[in-house]
């Protein structure tokens, strides 16, 4: 009778080696990451910082809200109307519809409405709820604010600086990116004229991880956690909706 080497005693064993075997298999299959995936190279956090604000300057409208908090910022010279809230939407390239919540003297608060149209602003007196033109130079127009060779899209790509990944955070049910950094005063005084950046600003956002575009951005302008710090935070929503901007009356 011929042997064949091993015997019924063996079967077990061989059984045991070869199961072992596909487990090893299996795993080391799962933990090397496909050819693509690593050669996909991971974006610095400046990298990212561009990419949103590309992404955010794309959009051709979106609704926005702007709440300050801490140091009053006064609209006026004397520092009789402070600047509390600012709610709107914003139509690619320049205009803007927004309802400004001011303070006016000590207590009473008071609410103008703002045009940004074709260069040109409108804003409704406090007193008389007329439309007037009101001169670039006096007035704070949010459309700056967002001009795509200025504005917080831009500078997002351009200065913003001393960047870090903070992590990815859930906001609305959705994964974001959580970036950290600072931006140039004389930058942001440019785009909101003067009433922010005292001195470096710090700066915060969230943004979508999907669509990159920003949810929110929180700016500290001044010494943080003083009394001396205004925190302006601004909310982006409905990207995408429909807005219809028009002057409301004709400027000569």
């Amino acid at each position: 009778m011929l042997k064949t080497g091993y015997n019924q005693h063996n079967i077990p064993q061989l059984i045991l080696l070869f199961c072992l075997t596909l487990i090893l298999a299996a795993c080391t299959s799962e933990a090397t990451p496909p050819d693509d995936a690593a050669l996909t190279p991971t974006p610095t956090p400046r990298e990212l910082s561009a990419a949103i604000g590309r992404a955010t300057l794309a959009s051709q409208s979106v609704g926005f809200e702007l709440t300050l908090s801490g140091y009053p910022v006064a609209l006026d010279s004397a520092g009789l109307m402070l600047l509390n809230r600012m709610q709107g939407d914003l139509q690619r390239p320049d205009g803007v519809l927004a309802l400004l919540q001011v303070t006016v003297g000590a207590t009473a608060v008071s609410e103008l409405r703002t045009v940004s149209f074709e260069g040109r602003q409108y804003l409704t007196n406090p007193l008389t709820r007329q439309w007037v033109c009101v001169d670039p130079d006096l007035s704070f127009d949010p459309a700056i604010l967002f001009a795509p060779d200025q504005g917080i899209e831009y500078l997002l790509q351009e200065g913003f600086d001393q960047v870090e990944l903070v992590g990815y955070e859930q906001l609305a049910g959705r994964e974001h990116y959580h970036l950290r950094g600072v931006m140039d005063a004389e930058q942001l005084q440019s785009i909101s004229l003067g009433l922010l950046g005292r001195a470096q600003v710090s700066v915060e956002l969230w943004a979508d991880r999907e669509s990159l575009q920003l949810t929110q951005l929180v700016l500290v302008d001044g010494p943080p956690e003083t009394d001396e710090a205004t925190t302006w935070t601004l909310m982006f929503r409905d990207y995408g909706k429909h807005v219809d901007v028009r002057a409301p009356i004709v400027c000569e």
